[in-house]
């Protein structure tokens, strides 16, 4: 068979192991066995050849793959497996292995995040191997930490036995130099526009390469992964029977080989499009999901210019090195643990942290991390709060669950009050209506759409809600920006801190609305006057939205210095893990928590949990 009637399948395989093989020679050089994720990304930063050489490794090794496959179905479809020894046939099917080895060897040795678990997934599905299980494991891939083995079987062992199967059987391992030109100039032009992918130890979602998520698919339904070994053994047993048995028989064999060919496709299909963290399901077009881009698209050549860089000047944050740091390195105002020398820019901002393009490193960009619809990948990433979001989504604060469902009893819509209910579930019915004029805006899942310190108008924000704080210089130059235009003169140098100092002005802006409990804590208490009528009385205060308050009598809390935090602590505030139907039932502190007559419900510092030292620290 033909591919734009160049030349065969088989011709095209040859000449993309032979891309492969070169590309893969070159790559070596500035791949560093010992510490190759950091290698790779900067790569990806500071050396463009390197990174056009590991696109035409990757997409050369997908061409060399698929066109086996498919000259191994041609030779499958037309009978000619008969016409091979039983010596180079029996290589030959004991090559549909090694090859997939090859291509895992070569995903493995990226070292991120997808590598790691699927060297983790077939290691432990290797030593269900009968007897000698984890010696061949440990043979093949070594210990886990360690890269030698893997890197020398992909560059040597098992390409040097592709090599000779490949002479073995087509008698050379060379191919026409049309063939080999047109696939180069192919593959060339696809290296230039789609990139070999990279985990940026951020995304929750973890893969194995497109052709092992069909295999991690039938993993995840299958109790017993010794049978899918087995099976997969059997099944190259099959294809090199095929040659002692009749014409009739085989072209059976041959249809079910086939069928589950098919049925393979479908399962990687479901397995890279459909399934999102911890195996749900997922559409691939909701891009809100995941912050996944399995194939980053654009030239490579960067127009910043490398002059200006050495690879040292790349700075290592955590597991990667970020190029977000070479433009942005003057900001400061981080706390330690925000730090970008810590955690780099992406982990809060995501983008692009591996180019020195500005379009580029700034795609998919969140502007305000912290909003509960990007906090999954920002905030509760595995590395960072990922047992905080799960929390915040069921609170109260999030759901306004008491709220809504009161407002509809009150309206007659539900026959009780003690239904759980979410804000963002509203509709468009009078209570609902109600609920959208007067307090839908104010609930934590709202979008902080703007940068700016939290004011009296702020609403929602999720995790910035409460723990983003302005300096006067970082929310003067935030000012200064915003009215050039966002010259990029006039960068900001001061960067808001993310901390645990939560002050009553975080709870102002929508709790001085409904009940008004920060103004009455404060001692303000709205009046019917217009801001004309009241200017320049000192027991006035005018809002921001130009309501007017007089001063009566602070809380006796407030006026002993205490903050709203000091009660409605972060477990009350951003849930404990369970929904609650109102308000009261969420309440952690109470009155006599610190107005006892008896000894005190106390704990020790030893009973503190994570969450609770930092505070108390």
């Amino acid at each position: 068979m033909s591919f734009f009637t160049f030349d065969t399948y088989g011709a095209i395989a040859i000449a993309s192991f032979l891309i492969c093989s070169i590309s893969g020679v070159v790559l070596a050089i500035p791949y560093d066995i010992n510490n190759p994720y950091v290698s790779i990304t900067t790569m990806l930063i500071a050396n463009p050849a390197a990174v056009f050489f590991r696109d035409l490794h990757y997409w050369s090794a997908q061409f060399f793959l698929v066109f086996s496959i498919l000259h191994l179905w041609d030779y499958l479809k037309t009978g000619s497996e008969k016409k091979q020894k039983k010596g180079v046939w029996l290589r030959l099917s004991l090559s549909i292995l090694v090859i997939f080895f090859v291509m895992i060897t070569g995903f493995i040795l990226k070292a991120d995040a997808d590598s790691i678990q699927a060297r983790r997934i077939i290691t432990a599905l290797v030593s269900k191997f009968p007897f000698f299980g984890n010696i061949i494991s440990y043979g093949l891939f070594g210990p886990e930490d360690d890269f030698q083995i893997t890197y020398v079987h992909h560059i040597a062992t098992a390409t040097i036995f592709l090599a000779i199967v490949i002479w073995e059987h087509a008698k050379t391992l060379w191919t026409k130099i049309s063939t080999f030109l047109i696939t180069l100039a192919i593959l060339s032009i696809i290296s230039l526009f789609f990139h070999a992918p990279l985990h940026n130890w951020l995304s929750p979602i973890m893969k194995g390469p497109w052709y092992f998520v069909g295999l991690q698919e039938i993993l995840h339904w299958v109790t017993n992964p010794g049978f899918v070994l087995f099976f997969i053994f059997i099944l190259i047993f099959v294809i090199y029977v095929l040659i002692f048995i009749s014409e009739n028989r085989a072209s059976v064999i041959k249809k079910v080989i086939l069928y589950l060919f098919y049925i393979y496709i479908v399962l990687t299909i479901i397995g890279f499009f459909f399934r999102g963290e911890n195996w749900t399901w997922q559409v691939p077009w909701n891009t809100q999901l995941n912050n996944e881009d399995p194939f980053q698209t654009g030239l490579i050549i960067n127009k910043a210019s490398f002059a200006d860089f050495t690879i040292h000047d790349i700075p290592q944050t955590g597991k990667r090195q970020e190029a977000c740091m070479l433009c942005h390195k003057e900001v400061k105002g981080f706390t330690a643990s925000h730090d970008p020398q810590a955690i780099g820019c992406t982990s809060c901002h995501l983008g692009d942290p591996f180019s020195l393009d500005k379009n580029r490193a700034h795609r998919n960009m969140v502007l305000v991390p912290g909003n509960l619809s990007n906090a999954h990948l920002t905030c509760s990433s595995q590395d960072c709060h990922p047992e905080i979001i799960p929390r915040v989504n069921n609170s109260l604060m999030t759901t306004n669950s008491g709220i809504v469902s009161v407002d509809r009893f009150v309206f007659g819509e539900i026959e009780s009050p003690d239904i759980h209910s979410h804000i963002r579930e509203i509709g468009h019915t009078a209570a609902d209506k109600h609920l959208r004029d007067l307090c839908a805006k104010c609930h934590l899942g709202n979008e902080k759409m703007e940068t700016g310190p939290i004011d009296e108008m702020s609403r929602g924000g999720g995790c910035t809600a409460c723990h983003l704080n302005y300096t006067n210089q970082s929310a003067n130059e935030h000012m200064a920006y915003i009215s050039g235009q966002k010259n990029e003169d006039l960068l900001p140098s001061m960067h808001p801190s993310l901390d645990i100092h939560i002050s009553n002005d975080h709870c102002f802006g929508c709790h001085s609305r409904s009940g008004r409990i920060s103004t009455n804590y404060e001692g303000w208490h709205e009046t019917l006057l217009d801001e004309n009528e009241v200017t320049g009385k000192k027991r006035f205060r005018i809002l921001q939205d130009k309501r007017v308050f007089e001063f009566v009598a602070a809380d006796v809390h407030h006026t002993a210095g205490m903050e709203c935090i000091d009660c409605h602590n972060a477990y009350e505030l951003m849930g404990d893990d369970n929904s609650y139907l109102h308000e009261e039932l969420a309440v952690k502190m109470r009155c006599e928590d610190c107005h006892f007559e008896i000894r005190p419900k106390t704990v020790s510092y030893n009973q503190l949990d994570s969450a609770m030292l930092k505070i108390f620290n």
